[in-house]
């Protein structure tokens, strides 16, 4: 696993990339902001269940 300070611009990175994937999204699809909002929650709900699974992962904080 990367260490704390290249975990923090992987994430970084990650958010700037995936915000700009949504906004492309938004713009040629014309969807609403809370569509786009109920997908990135759909995706991150199966999303975390795979990754849950692959990895034993416990998201509780």
């Amino acid at each position: 696993m990367a260490n704390p300070d290249q975990k923090t611009i992987l994430l970084e990175q990650a958010y700037d990339e995936l915000k700009s994937v949504c906004s492309k999204f938004q713009e040629e699809s014309g969807a609403s902001d809370m569509e786009v909002k109920t997908l990135l929650g759909e995706l991150s709900r199966v999303w975390g269940k795979d990754i849950d699974d692959d990895y034993d992962i416990d998201w509780e904080v």
